[in-house]
């Protein structure tokens, strides 16, 4: 069924709750449960597969111990690397190795957030989903399973930040709160040559990651999760309705990056953040991926799409996921 076009940003609902903020609850129905990934269309799909021409893959995921595990323990007040176990079975005529992991937090690395992560403190979670559904198993609601079973694949765009703001000259940095504006993500696809469409997957390399495989030990490592005096200081996208207007009239089905909060941090209570607009808006995100090679490759021929394709973990009322993202061209 060919879902209806959305409103605009600017002519979506805005409750009288003290906010401000609109409310797209019921834009794609009231059983949604996937919010702007209803941007992925058999057709936008299908569009994307032409980005394939030399059948070139890039992993877009960082092995499931970073960051955590290359930094000091407690850098994260919950999560922790996870710690694999072999497990060895050894009879006559029989040789078999087996694997599991103890203390895996799925949103400890390369990760989705889902869209029971974060509720609206006036409304709850995304499209009316009561608290009493945010669980795992088959009554769950907004689970990461959703997600999986609708598809996140199509055309992925890279906003290459970090390169584009040292060739402007632009103050910019890993940390520091520095906020990258809605306009500044569109002159940088601008100077890339390249244009968003509906349903695309918006890449967005902060620089963070560079500088942390950079960094010389673990205290600098751990300096870049922890930021500056702790205060988790990272520079990323703007959270204010600048970005919420960009990504839902620019049509995005998702937007991941390669920073630990896709948006600048800290957020502070009661204002816009994107976080926020997982719950108003059903803003689907990403967090530390792993573009460098992409990126290096994107400079190299200039070419900065290619198609995306991601499988979250078939955990049904999963809070998040492991990214397991493969960009190709």
């Amino acid at each position: 069924m060919r879902l209806p076009m959305p409103p605009r940003y600017d002519d979506l609902p805005r409750p009288e709750d003290g906010s401000g903020l609109p409310l797209a609850w019921g834009v794609w129905g009231p059983a949604d449960e996937v919010g702007t990934l209803n941007r992925i269309t058999d057709a936008t799909v299908a569009a994307a597969a032409g980005e394939i021409r030399e059948g070139r893959r890039f992993n877009l995921n960082l092995p499931l111990d970073e960051p955590f595990g290359a930094t000091r323990q407690g850098s994260h007040r919950r999560r922790t690397p996870p710690t694999p176990s072999l497990i060895v079975d050894e009879t006559p005529g029989k040789l078999i190795r087996d694997d599991m992991l103890d203390s895996f937090w799925l949103q400890g690395s390369t990760q989705w957030d889902g869209l029971s992560h974060f509720a609206d403190p006036y409304h709850g979670f995304y499209n009316h989903a009561p608290v009493s559904a945010v669980v795992h198993g088959a009554e769950s609601r907004n689970g990461i399973d959703k997600a999986l079973r609708h598809g996140i694949a199509g055309r992925c765009v890279l906003a290459d930040l970090a390169r584009y703001f040292a060739k402007i000259g632009r103050d910019w940095g890993p940390l520091g709160g520095r906020r990258a504006a809605a306009e500044e993500v569109a002159a940088c696809l601008a100077d890339q040559g390249v244009a968003l469409r509906p349903g695309d997957i918006l890449l967005v390399r902060t620089g963070w990651l560079e500088a942390f495989r950079a960094a010389p030990d673990v205290d600098a490592r751990d300096h870049l999760v922890r930021g500056t005096n702790k205060a988790q200081d990272y520079s990323g996208l703007s959270g204010g309705e600048d970005m919420w207007r960009y990504l839902w009239d620019q049509g995005v089905a998702a937007t991941c990056a390669d920073n630990p909060t896709v948006e600048v941090w800290p957020y502070f209570p009661w204002k816009p953040t994107l976080h926020w607009a997982i719950a108003r808006l059903g803003l689907v995100i990403g967090e530390f991926f792993d573009f460098e090679a992409l990126a290096a490759d994107s400079a190299a021929t200039g070419r900065y799409t290619g198609f995306f394709t991601a499988a979250p973990l078939h955990l049904r009322g999963g809070v998040g996921s492991p990214g397991n993202a493969l960009a190709i061209r």
